[in-house]
């Protein structure tokens, strides 16, 4: 068995995150509410669409499951 990560994609999740991405940055030019709320909304929008997790791996048969 082998430590290592596994990367799970949503596209669905992916064009939320592009779309929220371009409403944030559309939000930064209104000051200074919309500047705030656009952050936020930048930030949270990159960690859409995909997760890391920790998983071991088997080598020979490439069974994996989650680590604690």
């Amino acid at each position: 068995m082998e430590e290592t990560t596994k990367t799970e994609k949503s596209l669905g999740l992916q064009l939320l995150g592009v779309i929220l991405f371009l409403i944030g940055l559309a939000l930064l030019v209104i000051f200074p509410i919309g500047t705030i709320a656009g952050i936020i909304l930048v930030i949270g929008a990159t960690r859409l669409g995909h997760t890391k997790k920790n998983v071991w791996l088997c080598q020979n048969c490439g069974y994996f499951f989650e680590r604690a």
